[in-house]
Formats: structure tokens, C-alpha cells, sequence
């Protein structure tokens, strides 16, 4: 007896996706998971909220020359997370899959390298957060990113911490020291959507020569 085309198109499918879900569920497939999120988790102090109020006045360089002690001085200095050395070695565009939060599946994916062959003035690195439902992206979170700007000596960067929540610490740093730009906190909705929990945002008044920060 020959069996419709349309059927069998159909069960292949429904295999297919049995098979991808076992996959997900396998207990290997998970612990591998487990073990990249562990190697691109972040750095615990970035979760902090209060760790961020404090950056501007313990990271402000009272002498250019200070040496150690000004460095030490800067809560920055606490961060232990290899963020430079853990997204150089990821390849461009290469996805990273962590465990799912809120159900959601997640994925780490490098968009923008420094191109070292490139002398100009700027030079970007960029790491996104994707979220995924049935195979289709429902949105995106800039996570990691650093732009250095040699001509006015300046960079601008941006940390992140991952655990149920996604958090950001975003700075700016010239030869006069690192303050913040913002600090946010975001969960992912039943829809993949990225939602802001809590913030903390910063801009500097050049009136008062002052960083001020909500």
C-alpha cells in the first residue's frame, strides 16, 4: 500500500522534532550548557546595583601618575571575569547556546570584532544575547561591548552578569578615570522579550564637572 506523500512529510517532521526535544532534554546536552554558561557567565559584582553607585568615586584618578595604589583604589579592579580574553576567543557570528531562563532558550553570539589590520580611530567588539522560540529569534540584548576611540582617548565598554537575570554595567573611561553610564537589570517574559527590571542611568554635567546619576 502506498503511503501518502503529505503523511510522510508529516511524521518525518513530527521525528524530527521528537528528536530535536530529546536532544534538549538530554542530560549530557544540559550539563554542556551548564559548563558554557560557567565559561561566559559574567562577573558576579556587575548584579550589584550598589556596586555601580560606587564606581565614579572610588575609580576617579586624582593623580594620572598614581600607579597601583590608584588602581587598587577602583571597585573595578575587583572584577576577576576574563571578559577580554573569553569574547577574543570566540569567533565572529559563532552562536554559543546557555541554559534556558524563564524557559526561554538563549544564545550568545559575537557580531563585531576589532580589526586589528584597521588603524583608525575607532575600533568595536560587540557580544549580543539572542532569545529563541521554535526556531525563530524574538529578541536581542547588547550584553558586552567596547568601542575604543584612540583619537580622544577614550573608551566606552560594557560588562554583564548572567544568572535568571541579565545584568549590564555600561562605563566610560578617560585618562581622568572610569564613571558610569548606566546599570540595568532585565528578566525575559514568557514572549522572549527582554523586560527592564530595575536601573540605575548617569550623564555627565559638564557645568558641574559631575557625573549625575537616578
Amino acid at each position: 500500500m502506498k503511503l501518502n506523500l503529505s503523511v510522510l512529510f508529516f511524521f518525518c517532521c513530527l521525528i524530527s522534532l521528537n528528536a530535536n526535544a530529546e536532544v534538549r532534554n538530554n542530560p549530557i546536552h544540559l550539563k554542556n550548557q551548564n559548563k558554557e554558561l560557567l565559561k561566559y557567565q559574567g562577573d558576579k559584582h556587575i548584579a550589584s546595583k550598589n556596586f555601580a553607585k560606587k564606581i565614579d568615586d572610588s575609580c576617579k584618578i586624582a593623580h594620572p601618575f598614581g600607579g597601583t595604589n590608584e588602581i587598587k583604589k577602583c571597585l573595578l579592579s575587583k572584577i576577576t571575569f576574563g571578559y577580554v580574553t573569553t569574547i577574543d576567543n570566540m569567533k565572529l557570528n559563532e552562536k554559543v547556546y546557555l541554559p534556558s531562563i524563564n524557559g526561554i532558550n538563549v544564545f550568545l553570539e559575537k557580531i563585531k570584532q576589532i580589526d586589528t589590520s584597521n588603524v583608525s580611530d575607532e575600533n568595536i567588539v560587540e557580544l549580543k544575547l539572542f532569545t529563541k522560540i521554535n526556531d525563530q529569534i524574538n529578541d536581542s540584548l547588547t550584553i558586552y561591548y567596547v568601542k575604543n576611540d584612540y583619537g580622544a582617548f577614550y573608551v566606552e565598554s560594557q560588562y554583564y552578569y548572567i544568572d535568571k537575570y541579565i545584568y549590564i554595567l555600561k562605563l566610560g573611561s578617560d585618562e581622568d578615570g572610569s564613571i558610569v553610564k548606566f546599570w540595568k537589570k532585565y528578566s525575559i517574559n514568557a514572549n522572549g522579550k527582554f523586560k527592564l527590571e530595575d536601573s540605575y542611568n548617569c550623564h555627565y554635567e559638564n557645568k558641574l564637572d559631575k557625573n549625575i546619576c537616578h
